[in-house]
């Protein structure tokens, strides 16, 4: 009797030998195939890429020499009948006059009678009247600065930057206007050809900037390259790319 349990425990023994390779079996078929599906994916994935890419546009800000600080580039979705003018509104980069035919500002940076901005589409000027032509995949749109007078073409011009900041008090008034920068000009000259700044009848003090006037605990404090001015300092004498900072505060 001890013999046949014996058998049958070497027989039950010998059954989950044979049984044991055959579930290892099936599990490295199921393994293979997981791997042979993983595999696929990397190949497919430059493919989505590339067709992402042949449906944008680029809309790109040149600032140059004169605006250095503004260069920028995005890339937006390209649809059909999509226009030059419906490009530059969806970048969130340009802002219209109020009749839609010229560009007020691109970002927080507006430009004075000297200069104005252009663009160009794929490297060639385009003029305001053409601005509603549509575009295609792949364009590349770029808003550039160019000076007012069209006899300059060529001549590196240099300039000179006015910010604006409403600081804690107005912490959403934040404009920086440009202008091409003449020769010995001062501080003061620079406040008074803004258009945005109203000085005291001696042209000593700042009583208003973007028709914001401070309160009685208030004043526009006046810097240059972030440094405040003395009470004479509306004489100094500015550089090319210097930078004329107008903040509001509370008055110490």
């Amino acid at each position: 009797m001890d013999n046949r349990v014996n058998d049958f425990t070497q027989g039950g023994v010998t059954y989950m030998k044979k049984k044991i390779p055959g579930y290892i079996g099936v599990c490295l078929l199921i393994l293979a195939i997981l791997a042979g599906c993983s595999e696929t994916q990397p190949s497919e994935q430059p493919i989505v890429k590339e067709t992402e890419t042949a449906n944008t546009i680029t809309v790109a800000v040149d600032g140059s020499t004169f605006l250095p600080d503004a260069t920028k580039s995005i890339k937006r979705d390209f649809s059909e009948g999509l226009t030059l003018k419906k490009a530059l509104l969806n970048s969130g980069l340009v802002d219209f006059t109020a009749d839609g035919k010229r560009i007020q500002s691109v970002g927080e940076v507006s430009l004075d009678s000297s200069l104005s901005w252009a663009v160009k589409l794929n490297g060639k000027d385009i003029e305001q009247e053409d601005w509603d032509m549509e575009l295609h995949a792949k364009d590349e749109v770029i808003i550039y600065v160019k000076a007012a007078d069209s006899g300059g073409d060529g001549v590196a011009y240099q300039t000179t930057l006015l910010k604006v900041s409403g600081g804690n008090i107005m912490p959403t008034l934040n404009r920086q206007y440009a202008g091409v920068y003449v020769q010995e000009c001062t501080v003061r000259d620079v406040l008074k050809s803004s258009g945005i700044v109203r000085m005291s009848e001696n042209n000593k003090f700042v009583v208003s900037v973007e028709n914001v006037t401070p309160r009685m605990n208030q004043r526009w404090v006046i810097m240059v390259n972030d440094k405040e001015l003395m009470e004479n300092g509306l004489d100094m004498k500015l550089n090319p790319r210097d930078a004329v900072k107008l903040e509001l505060t509370n008055a110490s």
